[in-house]
């Protein structure tokens, strides 16, 4: 029993002190977390963004500022006072009648028209051109005039208490390259503009080029072929019409003609061919120019293939009555009237070997006289069917000295060549248009 007590008392004095240790490393342990969150509250602290509550906007008794219209909303409200108007100038009109048309009395359209004088040509206004007029929607009071003869023209014209103040206002065109090609199964129009919709003053410029070697109203075949590189213009992000042919190609009969518009900088742009030859000649190859015939007749109708008679003095063009002839050379008139069987007639001589007749004309060019100097392409007259004549045709021919020839046997000599200086850079300017024209092409089919 004895044993046992001590035993017990001698756990209990042992577990007494296991206690006041383990008391100590408690208290130990809270006094450094203690100290450590001293330190951590001392230390400077990041700022924190902080979210404030939305305030709400107090209510005051004082008006509103109120803001001025801006261009914008001024031009609107100017538009929604007026009325506005538009119309074309057609063949054969003037301004005074497109006005008279868009409702404006003949006060208004002298005052109006007698401003435009000042800045505007009124005779060379052409059909096409668009008209704009603006009036007060109250009044009637014309405010504004616009006119625009081309895509890239406008002239604007404001009404203001001190009478009309007027401005040209010019839009630049944006000019990109594209290729065209085809096939001629009976004319040229009929081919390149009713089969394939091109431009028919890029049609008209394609035949200028090779009007001194092509005759296109005796010359031309089916199966004929042509390909151009040439210019078109946008303005404002619309199509606003074509430029220049910068190369051409015809295949007639098997012969192949080529053109390369050279822009030099110290010479005219011209064509040359391949090797730096000019295009240009003595003669052009018919006095029927394809382009004064399509400007004769409405293009709507247009068909060039014209009845051709090659009788051994000469040739006869069995033109339509008023169709406009021109010089095929430079020279001077030596003879104009009426002489026998060939009714009106025009005789020219272009140097001491070569001169030219042109017989049955209906009427003569306008101050056109003995002794008078032409310059190659000169209307000098009109196809009709003076003298002795059974229809409309134009008799002309070629006498080399005092000799009748045949006007196709007619060698023309061509302009000079381009010189040695000018070759390099004509010949890159070949090579890029060849280039450029085939890639366009091939990209099409």
């Amino acid at each position: 029993m004895r044993i046992r007590a001590a035993r017990r008392n001698r756990y209990n004095t042992s577990h007494g002190l296991w206690s006041h240790k383990t008391l100590f490393l408690i208290l130990a342990v809270t006094g450094a977390l203690f100290v450590l969150l001293l330190l951590l509250n001392n230390m400077p602290k990041t700022p924190q963004a902080r979210i404030e509550p939305p305030e709400s906007v107090p209510v005051s008794s004082e008006p509103q500022v109120r803001l001025e219209p801006g261009p914008f909303q001024l031009k609107a409200d100017r538009r929604s006072r007026m009325t506005g108007a538009e119309d074309q100038i057609q063949k054969g009109e003037t301004l005074g009648h497109v006005l008279e048309r868009l409702g404006l009395d003949r006060a208004a359209i002298h005052y109006l028209a007698q401003a435009a004088a000042e800045i505007l040509d009124l005779t060379q206004v052409r059909p096409g051109a668009e008209v704009t007029l603006l009036r007060e929607r109250k009044t009637g009071r014309p405010v504004r005039f616009e006119f625009r003869p081309s895509p890239e023209e406008l002239l604007i014209m404001i009404n203001t208490p001190a009478g009309y103040a007027a401005a040209w206002q010019k839009n630049e065109p944006v000019v990109c390259l594209a290729a065209a090609e085809g096939r001629i199964e009976s004319s040229l129009w009929g081919s390149a503009v009713q089969s394939h919709g091109l431009d028919p003053e890029l049609v008209l410029s394609f035949a200028d080029i090779f009007a001194y070697d092509v005759d296109f109203f005796t010359d031309i075949q089916k199966g004929d072929t042509y390909r151009f590189l040439y210019e078109k213009k946008y303005t404002k992000g619309r199509y606003s019409g074509s430029g220049r042919i910068l190369a051409a190609e015809f295949v007639n009969k098997g012969r192949s003609f080529e053109a390369f518009l050279h822009q030099g900088a110290d010479t005219k742009d011209a064509y040359y061919d391949s090797k730096g030859r000019s295009l240009k000649k003595m003669f052009l190859k018919s006095p029927l120019r394809y382009r004064r015939i399509s400007s004769y007749f409405s293009r709507s109708r247009f068909h060039p293939i014209l009845k051709i008679y090659r009788p051994h003095l000469g040739v006869d063009y069995a033109a339509p009555l008023g169709t406009p002839i021109e010089t095929i050379g430079a020279g001077r008139v030596v003879f104009v009237g009426w002489k026998g069987g060939y009714g009106r007639y025009v005789e020219i001589r272009h140097n001491k070997t070569y001169t030219t007749t042109y017989g049955h004309l209906s009427r003569f060019a306008k101050g056109l006289k003995k002794g008078r100097r032409v310059k190659q392409g000169d209307l000098i007259g009109y196809v009709g069917s003076s003298g002795l004549s059974t229809g409309p045709h134009l008799d002309f021919r070629v006498k080399r000295g005092k000799k009748f020839i045949n006007p196709p046997s007619l060698k023309s000599e061509p302009a000079p060549p381009l010189g040695e200086s000018q070759k390099p850079s004509f010949l890159t300017q070949v090579q890029q248009a060849r280039s450029e024209i085939s890639r366009l092409l091939t990209a099409r089919r």
